[in-house]
């Protein structure tokens, strides 16, 4: 089916752009193309150079063009507002430049939750008040977005605010349909216990947006009975290639077919850069796997 597919920094362990861990930029960038891809997200803000003309260059000459771009930040809590609608400002401005169609809005992992990452019986909720302040928040960031001709969309995450599916549900229900869309991350949602091709059909019409990613079952079953932290959980290496854990992958083409999908979809694996070493086979690996299913 046709649709686009591309590869990000986070696959290479890019989350923060500060981060001494991280590898260098264009090798990363390199690498995605190297990997069979022809288009990618920006990462972290800062990571990839931030002068427009320049990030386009860069770009350009490895045939790459621009699906997304995301603001990983605490939505959750009220002293942070001016902190994430820095970043906000910033990025959209940068996706807009190069040309990219989606922001992805994400609550920042907390402390609190990623201890409960995957148990909906023990995870704490958040209360009104901030959960009022992080959908105002979400608003705000949309509204920027729109007005740069970028379509907005909600992504769940493990170990955040926006977890499990009430969670989302809830979310998607306060917020207006024609403003935000979702994105819809299959490992997160695997992770999370939640079906991402059943979540998908019964949200069709708002989902403009995919971050492809799969779990090892047998270790999402241990972190999740052993009550493992969610960073623990991606060292142990319970995100992997595309096929080799639990999402239905070609339930997920049938049901994209049938719906006129047309849209994009960021393939990501979660890792720990220092145990993961393997990112740009992993990649063509999902790649190849996606492609042998009818993407």
């Amino acid at each position: 089916m046709p649709i686009n597919l591309a590869n990000a920094p986070v696959s290479w362990g890019v989350d923060y752009a500060d981060d001494p861990k991280n590898p260098a930029w264009d090798r990363v960038m390199s690498e995605i193309a190297e990997a069979g891809y022809r288009h990618t997200e920006l990462g972290p803000y800062g990571y990839y150079p931030t002068e427009p003309e320049r990030l386009h260059g860069e770009f350009t000459r490895r045939g790459l063009t621009v699906a997304a771009g995301f603001v990983f930040q605490v939505l959750h809590d009220p002293a942070k507002r001016e902190d994430v609608l820095d970043v906000a400002t910033r990025t959209v401005a940068l996706l807009a430049a190069v040309g990219g169609r989606h922001l992805v809005t994400i609550d920042h992992i907390s402390e609190e939750r990623m201890r409960t990452a995957g148990r909906a019986d023990l995870a704490q909720r958040l209360d009104a008040p901030r959960r009022r302040h992080m959908l105002d928040l979400i608003e705000r960031i949309a509204d920027m977005a729109l007005a740069r001709g970028v379509t907005p969309v909600i992504h769940q995450h493990a170990g955040c605010y926006i977890e499990f599916e009430d969670e989302i549900e809830a979310v998607a229900a306060a917020l207006d349909p024609a403003k935000v869309g979702l994105c819809i991350d299959t490992g997160h949602m695997a992770y999370a216990g939640i079906d991402p091709v059943a979540f998908y059909r019964r949200h069709a019409s708002r989902v403009k947006y995919f971050h492809f990613k799969d779990i090892d079952r047998a270790i999402h079953a241990r972190v999740v009975a052993e009550r493992v932290p969610f960073l623990e959980a991606v060292a142990q290496k319970v995100f992997c290639p595309l096929g080799r854990g639990v999402v239905d992958w070609p339930g997920l083409a049938s049901a994209l077919r049938e719906t006129g999908f047309a849209g994009a979809a960021t393939i990501e694996q979660d890792i720990d850069p220092t145990v993961s070493l393997t990112p740009i086979e992993d990649a063509r690996a999902s790649l190849a796997y996606l492609r042998s299913v009818g993407f």
